[in-house]
């Protein structure tokens, strides 16, 4: 189950973002909700544009405040989304608000609680038992360093996304999970870091690094400015990284292609 959340603040253009679309989404399929935050649905609108064809991201659910929108009016446009006004005193970000809405909605649809789970967002669709839900972030970046750290303070909670495209790099959400990453070259950087409130513990095993895991700091962030080895990146071998134990956070270029299941292979 596959949802989009579009947030304020600086965003990758859309055609950075090809490859990671490629890995969470067939050619013309239709995320299962998108969500707008705010400003997020200016970002909206310009990757509507850009991937006009392939992918659809016609808001289901639009949320804020709505105090950082240029021009109000556009919320117009999109008389079929659901739209939630949010007072501009509150303690939640825009940001939070909708990664909440994000996992409620799937959340009640799972169980089959369509009377809670927006059912219009969906068409009336219905919904495997045992379907998981995907959450990703796209916006948030730059700008006031305070909502930077409060977005990736939530890497630590239950409303986290399970990835974050952030700038030039996709923050991944790393929990009993592998991930296969390709098309990297030699240079091309990779770090892991500790879920907010984490600073030690965990266990991570890996292939295919300059620095593999066990050169891993056993406290603090794991690995900062790790590289693939040359001579995999010279046979286009794909880097292996296996989160067994732990809160973490994998952070991959952009463009790079990433197969990530769940699930850890091996204690």
């Amino acid at each position: 189950m596959q949802i989009i959340v579009f947030t304020g603040g600086s965003s990758p253009e859309p055609e950075r973002a090809a490859a990671y679309f490629k890995s969470i989404l067939a050619d013309g399929q239709k995320p299962d909700a998108v969500i707008a935050a705010d400003s997020g649905l200016e970002t909206l609108r310009a990757w509507q544009k850009y991937f006009k064809g392939l992918y659809d991201f016609s808001p289901s659910l639009i949320l804020g405040d709505f105090d950082s929108i240029s021009d109000k009016s556009v919320l117009d446009d999109y008389k079929g989304a659901i739209i939630e006004r949010s007072p501009s005193y509150k303690d939640d970000t825009d940001t939070e608000l909708a990664l909440k809405k994000a996992r409620e909605i799937a959340r009640n649809f799972l169980q089959g609680k369509k009377e809670r789970g927006f059912p219009a967002l969906f068409g009336g669709k219905s919904w495997e038992r045992d379907k998981k839900d995907f959450v990703t972030l796209i916006g948030g970046a730059g700008g006031r360093t305070d909502h930077f750290l409060s977005i990736y303070n939530l890497f630590g909670t239950k409303i986290a996304p399970d990835a974050w495209l952030c700038g030039e790099q996709v923050l991944w959400k790393a929990e009993r999970s592998s991930f296969e990453i390709s098309g990297l070259k030699a240079g091309d950087i990779i770090s892991v870091a500790r879920a907010f409130g984490k600073n030690h513990g965990g266990k991570i095993r890996s292939q295919g690094l300059e620095w593999e895991s066990s050169l891993f700091r056993k406290k603090g962030m794991p690995s900062v400015s790790n590289t693939i080895k040359e001579e995999w990146a010279r046979q286009g071998k794909a880097v292996q990284i296996d989160f067994l134990r732990g809160s973490f956070v994998l952070i991959a270029p952009l463009f790079a292609s990433v197969r990530l299941s769940k699930g850890s292979k091996k204690k």
